[in-house]
C-alpha cells in the first residue's frame, strides 16, 4: 500500500494551466512537460507554445480543458467563474492562485510547487527571485525618485486614448521596488485611460511606452519616440526618456518578475 500511494505521489500530472503567468511558474519548477495544454497567450519559453491551446486568457474553452483529461488545472483569481465551472465537472482538481503582486507571485509559486510535489524547488526559486529583486540598485544621479508614467496601450501611431497603469496594480509596485513613481498611482482604477492633457498636467520624468503591437526592431522603437518627439515641451521628451518596450514579461506576474525590476532600474538610473 505504501508503494502504491508514493507511485501515485511520484507519478507525472497532466496539468493544464490558464494564464501565461502559471505556465511560466510551472516551467521554471521543471514541470513542463507535465503540461498538457495552455492559453494562445502562453509563449514563454519557447516550449510553451507547442501546447495545446485551450483558448485565451479571458476565454478559455472548457470543453477542450477536460478534453484533455487533466489530473490538475490551475487558474487565477481574475478568472472567478472559471474554477468553479470546472470543478462542476469534478474530472480535475482545480487550484486558484492571485499572482497579483510579489508577495502573491511568491505564494503562487510555492502553492503549485507543493501541489506538484516540487516544494523544495518552489522554496529556492523564491529566494532567487527575492534576491534579484533586492539587489542593490545601481548608482544613481538622481537626487529624488523619478516620476513615471508607464503605457500600456494607446491608438495606434498617435499619442491618444492612452491607457496607463494607475493604482493598486502590480506594475506599480515594480515601479518604486526599481525607485521610481508611479505619476498616475492615485487614479482610481488599476488601469486608467488618460487623455493628453492629462499626461501634459502630470509632466513625467520618465515616460514607458508600451504601446501598440510589438516594438523588437530599433526602426520601430524609433517611430515610437519619435511619436513623443512632436511634443518638446514634456520633460520625458526634453531630456530623452522616453522607453519603448515590448518584453511581456513586464505585464506577467511570475518568475521574471525581478528581470523586470532590473530592466527598471537601468532605465530609471539614465
Amino acid at each position: 500500500m505504501l508503494l502504491f500511494i508514493l507511485l501515485l505521489v511520484l507519478a507525472p500530472h497532466r496539468i493544464v494551466s490558464t494564464a501565461p503567468s502559471i505556465t511560466e511558474i510551472l516551467f521554471a519548477l521543471g514541470a513542463g512537460d507535465e503540461v498538457v495544454g495552455d492559453t494562445t497567450y502562453c509563449n514563454f519559453p519557447e516550449a510553451a507554445k507547442t501546447k495545446t491551446k485551450i483558448g485565451g486568457f479571458t476565454t478559455p474553452n472548457i470543453e477542450l480543458i477536460l478534453a484533455l483529461n487533466p489530473d490538475l488545472v490551475f487558474t487565477v483569481g481574475q478568472s472567478p467563474n472559471l474554477a468553479p465551472a470546472l470543478r462542476q465537472s469534478r474530472r480535475a482538481e482545480v487550484v486558484t492562485v492571485h499572482p497579483d503582486s510579489v508577495s502573491g507571485i511568491f505564494q503562487s509559486i510555492q502553492t503549485i510547487a507543493d501541489k506538484i510535489g516540487k516544494t523544495e524547488r518552489g522554496k529556492v526559486l523564491i529566494q532567487s527571485i527575492d534576491k534579484e529583486i533586492h539587489e542593490s540598485a545601481p548608482q544613481n544621479s538622481r537626487t529624488t525618485k523619478p516620476k513615471v508614467l508607464f503605457v500600456v496601450g494607446r491608438t495606434p501611431g498617435s499619442v491618444t486614448d492612452l491607457v496607463v497603469v494607475g493604482r493598486g496594480g502590480y506594475l506599480t509596485e515594480l515601479i518604486e521596488l526599481a525607485g521610481g513613481v508611479n505619476v498616475a498611482a492615485d487614479a482610481v482604477v488599476e488601469y486608467p485611460r488618460f487623455s493628453f492633457e492629462e499626461v501634459i498636467h502630470r509632466d513625467p520624468d520618465i515616460i514607458i511606452d508600451m504601446g501598440h503591437g510589438e516594438m523588437v526592431t530599433e526602426s520601430q522603437k524609433r517611430a515610437v519616440k519619435q511619436l513623443w518627439q512632436k511634443y518638446p515641451f514634456l520633460r520625458a521628451v526634453q531630456h530623452d526618456a522616453v522607453f519603448p518596450v515590448s518584453a511581456e514579461y513586464f505585464v506577467t506576474p511570475g518568475p521574471r518578475v525581478g528581470q523586470a525590476v532590473r530592466d527598471l532600474r537601468k532605465i530609471f538610473s539614465r
